[in-house]
């Protein structure tokens, strides 16, 4: 018969002057935390982490903004576009730049890339800024991700034929191999080129042969300012986390130059990125001229600011959040111009 009483024992083998000792233990232990700005760690992953990981800002410029520009090169060329089919290429690479991050999130966490004693942000590795116990959902999103981006694709092969295909297959490659367990290009000094090819270059082209019919390989060039958002995120990246990457075995592209000729490297496309642009809208789009100036104008703290930020550990949050606002007003200032063309061109034939 269980005992009843002030001396009563617990389920658990505690008396009820232990457990109260304990619990009081564990409220003294959580004030501290919030005292020092410290967590407790999470058993599994939540809303936020989640989002966290996914990363909508970073997807919006790597992903979304390069489909976008390639529907609206093909709506100049060809007056209609899908809507249908339309979707489908603006989800695709959306889902598939979705899967990479939650893959590279999970993979630097398992690996011990990413500890809550490294991290400089919540965002820069919430599985380890919260300790997750849990880390594997992420793995499985990450696959569900990218089997979603797949299924869509199997889609726009049948609608569009063998090149999309192509285009296609080699963009998944580099994505699967991005941050993959065996082979991951992210360790290399060639993660910076491919990844702002593959997202910023054959995003728009793969939109833009399947919506027209034809290859085009203008849309490349057309397509640069896109690719030196995401090279210059990964290169400001790796730039400002060398020390980490040394110690996880990471051999990126900073890591062969040095710190003082990476940071050269990236201010001299930073010359390059917003010239091109200019002389890219000028040439192509030039009615769109007024909004490019616009757009350069709002971002012109983030622009003087991805030259002035120094890229070290210490100052990666500055210098993130320049590049950040100079990435968003640049691609957005550029797809908008493109847009003003395409209206202009409209009306003018419309009169």
């Amino acid at each position: 018969m269980k005992q009843v009483g002030p001396r009563a024992e617990r389920q658990d083998g505690r008396s009820d002057c232990d457990a109260a000792a304990q619990d009081r233990s564990d409220i003294s232990g959580k004030a501290l935390s919030r005292e020092t700005g410290r967590h407790e760690p999470l058993r599994r992953i939540t809303l936020k982490v989640f989002m966290d990981m996914v990363t909508p800002g970073a997807v919006l410029l790597s992903a979304l903004n390069p489909a976008i520009l390639g529907v609206l090169i093909s709506f100049q060329q060809d007056g209609r576009v899908p809507p249908l089919l339309t979707l489908f290429l603006l989800l695709i690479p959306t889902a598939a730049n979705c899967a990479v991050n939650l893959l590279n999130d999970y993979y630097d966490y398992i690996g011990g890339n990413d500890t809550a004693e490294n991290i400089v942000a919540e965002a820069e590795g919430p599985l380890a800024y919260h300790e997750v116990e849990d880390p594997a959902p992420a793995l499985y999103y990450g696959i569900a991700f990218f089997a979603a981006a797949c299924l869509m694709g199997v889609y726009v092969v049948y609608r569009c034929g063998p090149i999309p295909a192509a285009i296609g297959i080699f963009g998944a490659v580099i994505t699967a191999t991005y941050s993959g367990r065996w082979i991951s290009t992210s360790h290399m000094p060639v993660g910076e080129l491919l990844s702002g090819f593959t997202m910023g270059g054959l995003i728009p082209l793969a939109v833009y042969v399947s919506l027209t019919g034809r290859p085009d390989w203008i849309v490349l060039w057309k397509s640069v300012p896109m690719m030196l958002v995401v090279s210059q995120f990964m290169l400001e990246n790796n730039t400002c986390d060398m020390e980490r990457d040394a110690a996880a075995g990471r051999r990126t592209l900073p890591m062969f130059l040095g710190r003082g000729k990476a940071e050269a490297l990236a201010r001299v496309l930073g010359v390059f990125w917003l010239g091109q642009l200019i002389v890219l809208v000028a040439v192509y789009f030039p009615f769109g001229l007024p909004v490019l100036a616009a757009a350069l104008w709002m971002g012109r703290k983030g622009i003087t600011g991805m030259f002035r930020e120094t890229r070290t550990r210490e100052n990666k949050i500055p210098a993130t959040l320049a590049l950040a606002e100079m990435a968003f007003w640049v691609s957005e200032g550029y797809l908008a111009s493109v847009a003003v063309q395409i209206a202009v061109q409209w009306i003018r034939h419309s009169a």
